[in-house]
C-alpha cells in the first residue's frame, strides 16, 4: 500500500486516479480511428471504479467526484460511440450505473446534497430500466443514508424498506442484509422509534454475525465490525442514549483500520458529539484532536468537518470551563 503522503499525491492530480491513458479534460472528444471495446477495457473500467471507491473510504469524496465524473462521462462516450458486442454493452451500462450512485456518494461525502440526489436519483432510473436489483439496492441504501443526515426519517426508512424487496429479488446475501437493516435502524432512530430502531439494530447484527461470502457485492466491503459498532452507535445517538453511544463510538473508533480512516474520522467525530450530550468533556476534547489530527493528514470529507463544526457548537452550551473554551478554539481555529 502506498504511503499516506504518496496517496495524498495521487489525490492531487485527480485524473491520475484513475490510471486510464484516454481519460483527458474532454473525454468527449471525437476520435478518427475507431474505439473498439473489448475485456482488456471493461477491466480496466471495472478497476477503476473499484480504485475510486476504495481512495473514498480512506480519504473521502471531496477530491473524488470530479475525477469520478469524467471516468462517468468517458463510459457515457464509450456507449454512444463504441463498437462493443452486445455482452460488452450490457458490462458497460452497469458500469455507468455503479459509476453514477458512487458518485452520487461522492458528492454526498462533499456536502453537495442537490447534486447527490441527482446522481442517486439517474442511477436509480438506470436500474429500473435495466433491472438491475442489485444496483437498485446499493443506490436505495446510499438514498437512505444522505435521509437520515437530511433529517429526514421517514424517507431513509421507506427507501431502506424499498431497498430490502430489491435484495431479495436478487438472494442478497446476509451482508447486504446486514447493511440495509442498520439502515433502516437509522431512519427508525432519527424518528425517535426506539423499539423499531433495536429490533432492526438486532437484525443487523445477525446477518453480519453469519460472516462474509464470494457473493458479497464489493460495495459492502466497508461494512466490517468497526462500521457496525459506529453506525448503532450513531442509532442510540439520535435515540439520546448518549452514554451507551459514547461506549460504542469509542470502541468503533478503536477497531476501524486504516483503509477506512474517513469512516474512522466520522466515528471520532460522531464520538466528540455524543461525549458532550453525556458531559464527558475529556472525551470530547480527544475525540476531536484525533479526528482533526486524520484530516489534516490527507482526508477530504466534508462531512466529517461538519459534524466538527457542530460538535463546536453544542460546546457552546457548556463554555464556562476552561478545558471547553479551549476545545471551542481549537475546532474554531482548524477546521474554518
Amino acid at each position: 500500500m502506498a504511503s499516506p503522503e504518496g496517496q495524498r499525491g495521487i489525490l492531487a492530480s485527480e485524473p491520475a486516479v484513475t490510471g486510464l491513458p484516454w481519460l483527458s479534460p474532454t473525454p468527449a472528444r471525437a476520435t478518427t480511428s475507431e474505439l473498439r471495446i473489448g475485456r482488456d477495457e471493461i477491466g480496466l473500467l471495472h478497476a477503476t471504479a473499484a480504485d475510486l471507491d476504495a481512495i473514498d473510504q480512506q480519504f473521502g469524496g471531496d477530491r473524488l467526484w470530479r475525477t469520478a465524473k469524467t471516468h462517468l462521462m468517458w463510459v457515457h462516450h464509450v456507449i454512444d460511440h463504441g463498437v462493443y458486442t452486445e455482452d460488452i454493452g450490457q458490462e458497460l451500462h452497469t458500469i455507468a450505473g455503479q459509476l453514477t450512485t458512487s458518485l452520487g456518494w461522492f458528492c454526498y461525502d462533499a456536502e453537495q446534497q442537490t447534486e447527490a440526489r441527482v446522481y442517486f436519483s439517474e442511477a436509480l432510473n438506470t436500474a429500473m430500466i435495466s433491472g438491475d436489483d442489485q444496483l437498485a439496492t446499493r443506490t436505495l441504501s446510499n438514498m437512505a443514508r444522505q435521509s437520515v443526515d437530511l433529517d429526514k426519517g421517514r424517507e431513509a426508512v421507506r427507501f431502506a424498506r424499498t431497498a430490502e424487496r430489491h435484495a431479495s429479488l436478487w438472494g442478497a446475501p446476509p451482508r447486504v442484509t446486514a447493511l440495509l437493516m442498520i439502515r433502516l435502524a437509522q431512519g427508525y432512530a432519527r424518528l425517535g422509534d426506539e423499539v423499531s430502531a433495536s429490533h432492526a439494530i438486532k437484525r443487523a447484527w445477525r446477518a453480519f454475525d453469519q460472516g462474509t461470502s464470494d457473493r458479497d457485492p464489493e460495495w459492502t466491503g466497508f461494512l466490517n465490525e468497526a462500521e457496525l459498532v459506529c453506525l448503532e452507535g450513531m442509532c442510540r445517538s439520535d435515540l439520546g442514549h448518549h452514554r451507551q453511544a459514547v461506549r460504542l463510538l469509542d470502541r468503533s473508533a478503536t477497531l476501524q483500520d486504516i483503509e477506512h480512516s474517513r469512516n474512522r474520522g466520522m466515528c471520532l467525530a460522531r464520538l466528540a458529539n455524543a461525549a458532550v450530550q453525556a458531559r464527558d468533556f475529556d472525551r470530547t476534547a480527544d475525540a476531536a484532536k484525533e479526528s482533526l489530527r486524520l484530516i489534516e493528514g490527507g482526508q477530504s470529507s466534508t462531512r466529517n468537518r461538519r459534524q466538527l463544526a457542530l460538535v463546536r457548537d453544542s460546546l457552546q452550551a457548556h463554555g464556562a470551563s476552561p478545558q471547553v473554551r479551549d476545545t471551542i478554539e481549537m475546532l474554531t481555529s482548524r477546521i474554518a
